[in-house]
């Protein structure tokens, strides 16, 4: 028989674990490039993009926003051995200077910053551009002019003066576009098709743009890399990532209702981790996981994600408007009181805008969305 002693260490020491799984961070993250163990699945896609990458191709990385291509990068640039890695983000590239700023900086930075500027002098850029060098983040400050071809080709032919095998990745590269006063994507073809030192791994997640750049003959990057379009996460995959996040935290999850979180999210990765975040603080609150919490984690979702939902709507007229509706329904617009020549319009406009997708059907890409307009509108 226990003594009354055994029975009060016992009680003591259910309470420190409580309060130890109380104490413990939410391992859900999102909104944010995940690493390590706090990355979702996506190992195929990235032992095919590597062995591309280790056999000297590029490749160009496209999928709708949030759906982990920045992380799945990241990770991968992670397991390559024997290269020198740089990684420049061009979401807020908007000139020539801004795009030879950051590609340059991004450069030198991967490969020791200012020792090995210093160092290496006299292989570097002879450019007859105004160059300021900002020694305290290590950043280049060009003025380089549209008609000065070759400044912009010499600092484009950075990687080849070192003797570094390198592999660049150019997250939303399809921003690039917005230099308009010069041809840069030419400019950028007629000098990478000479590296021998380099592999690029160009990303985007304007499909449009990035499909247009990549696959019309007309342009000068058609075929220059392998097109790579990430799908929604595997089940499986995602299943078990979900089931191990929750027990590792002293929470256990049935395999139903994981199967339900991916269903709702359709495997988009920032939905998983989005609605696991939620729903992980209420079931740490309540000590255990309930149907009714997933219902709210959702609407947590909803409410977070409202505003961007009411800006694409507010754009859209009122063709487009009746057209997502349906849509949100998995009903054909076509069985709508319009035109088919309207509606065929109002599909375009919506692909074009990467809202829309045609797959067997038009879908809606944004799952939550197309729960928003079910709901909400």
């Amino acid at each position: 028989m226990k003594s009354e002693k055994d029975g009060i260490m016992f009680i003591a020491v259910c309470e420190v674990a409580v309060c130890e799984v109380m104490a413990l961070k939410n391992p859900f993250r999102f909104g944010m490039v995940v690493k390590g163990e706090d990355f979702c699945d996506r190992h195929k896609e990235m032992k095919e993009i590597s062995q591309a990458i280790k056999s000297g191709m590029s490749v160009s990385v496209i999928s709708p926003r949030r759906y982990g291509k920045t992380s799945m990068i990241v990770n991968l640039l992670d397991t390559l051995e024997d290269y020198t890695k740089v990684y420049m983000d061009l979401m807020t590239v908007t000139s020539l200077n801004d795009f030879l700023e950051r590609y340059s900086s991004s450069i030198f930075n991967s490969l020791g910053g200012i020792r090995k500027f210093l160092n290496d002098m006299d292989k570097l850029m002879k450019v007859h551009a105004n160059v300021e060098l900002n020694l305290g983040n290590f950043k280049f400050n060009f003025e380089a002019s549209p008609n000065s071809t070759r400044d912009i080709e010499e600092v484009i032919g950075l990687p080849e003066k070192f003797k570094e095998k390198f592999v660049i990745v150019m997250d939303e590269f399809q921003e690039i576009l917005n230099v308009t006063n010069i041809d840069l994507i030419a400019i950028l073809r007629k000098k990478f098709q000479f590296f021998n030192n380099v592999s690029f791994i160009f990303s985007g997640s304007k499909r449009t743009m990035m499909k247009e750049i990549f696959s019309k003959p007309q342009k000068p990057f058609y075929r220059f890399s392998q097109i790579y379009e990430l799908k929604p996460l595997e089940r499986n995959e995602v299943v078990e990532f979900i089931l191990k996040k929750f027990a590792k935290t002293g929470l256990k999850m049935e395999r139903k209702m994981a199967e339900r979180i991916y269903e709702i999210s359709c495997g988009h990765a920032y939905y998983v981790q989005a609605l696991c975040y939620h729903l992980w603080f209420m079931a740490r609150e309540a000590g255990n996981i309930e149907e009714s919490q997933l219902d709210e984690a959702l609407k947590k979702v909803l409410l977070s994600e409202k505003s961007a939902f009411e800006s694409v709507w507010d754009e859209l007229n009122p063709n487009q408007k009746k057209v997502l509706k349906v849509l949100s329904y998995g009903k054909s617009p076509y069985s709508l009181k319009m035109s088919a020549g309207s509606v065929k319009r109002a599909l375009e406009t919506l692909e074009k805008s990467d809202i829309v997708e045609k797959r067997e059907r038009y879908e809606i890409i944004d799952p939550i969305l197309r729960i928003w307009l079910r709901e909400e509108i």
